[in-house]
């Protein structure tokens, strides 16, 4: 696994290590996706979306537009 790169510990906590120089996946900064984008990209499940974020989870999304 690449510790610079944004992942998930055994715990499900989501680190984004400082020394990861993209941007994009800080999501504080102004050039940083959503963090449900960058919980989609991470594949999180669905108990650690809900845990950092309120959006609904990505299959619940799809099946209501249905």
């Amino acid at each position: 696994m690449n510790k610079i790169e944004p992942y998930f510990d055994d715990d499900g906590n989501l680190i984004i290590p400082f020394e990861c120089s993209d941007h994009t996946h800080k999501y504080w900064k102004q050039e940083g996706k959503s963090m449900a984008e960058l919980l989609t990209d991470l594949g999180a499940d669905k108990e650690t979306w809900a845990k950092y974020t309120h959006e609904k989870y990505p299959e619940e999304t799809d099946e209501q537009s249905s």
